[in-house]
């Protein structure tokens, strides 16, 4: 999706169909609500579709530096190293990759926490499913969502836009801090580092407000933010 002369945002929606099939807006207007029916409007001519499993549909050492958010647990382990050395090819000498991903770390311990309180406390202990939920849920969900989302409007978006399986919704792996550096040097990158939510080496970061939320806080709190360098050059 070009968002700017200077930025493109790779990215998977669930509303693919809709950006192919504009016309079909009015249609599924009361279906899918308003505000989604008019951001798909919007994004009309912008957007490039493509299967990144067959590669990123830009030029070697093209950009300056790549990020994704909350994308690579979508992605099916087998195909994560074909993905990661493709960004590689696509980013210049000494450019930047910054990652956003759920940390596994952080569910885990929350989890590991959650479990003892629950054998010290009828409260702590009816409250456990949903740390199970929140670590879990994503990986296993037939319904869009979450389990606990059955309004109206969420089983008419689910006759539009197919189950979370079909909508991609799902994760495929989960990451954490070790397992996402092995990622990295197996694709070549360098200088691999854990990042606070806002702080980056991309220049004019602060600017872009990729990771803010409207209330000037983290956007999404209990991610693991990692950055790295393809190599320069010599």
């Amino acid at each position: 999706m070009k968002t700017s002369d200077q930025c493109v945002d790779v990215d998977w929606s669930v509303y693919i169909p809709l950006y192919k099939l504009p016309w079909l807006l009015p249609v599924v207007k009361q279906l899918i609500g308003r505000d989604r029916a008019e951001r798909v409007r919007s994004m009309s001519g912008k957007a490039i579709f493509h299967n990144l499993k067959h590669g990123i549909p830009f030029q070697d050492n093209s950009a300056d530096a790549v990020y994704h958010s909350h994308l690579m647990e979508h992605i099916d382990r087998g195909h994560v190293a074909g993905f990661t050395k493709e960004i590689f090819r696509v980013l210049k000498s000494g450019g930047i990759l910054r990652i956003c991903v759920p940390d596994l770390e952080l569910l885990v311990n929350r989890y590991v926490t959650s479990l003892t309180n629950a054998d010290l406390s009828s409260e702590a202990s009816s409250r456990h499913d949903d740390t199970v939920a929140a670590m879990h849920e994503h990986s296993v969900r037939l319904t869009p969502g979450g389990s606990r989302s059955h309004s109206p409007f969420r089983r008419r978006q689910g006759w539009v836009l197919g189950d979370a399986r079909a909508r991609g919704e799902t994760h495929l792996w989960m990451w954490d801090r070790v397992n996402i550096r092995a990622a990295l040097l197996d694709a070549g990158f360098v200088d691999i580092c854990s990042r606070n939510w806002n702080v980056s080496d991309i220049e004019g970061w602060e600017r872009m407000g990729l990771e803010r939320a409207a209330d000037g806080g983290e956007y999404k709190p209990g991610s693991l933010y990692v950055e790295c360098r393809k190599p320069l050059q010599t």
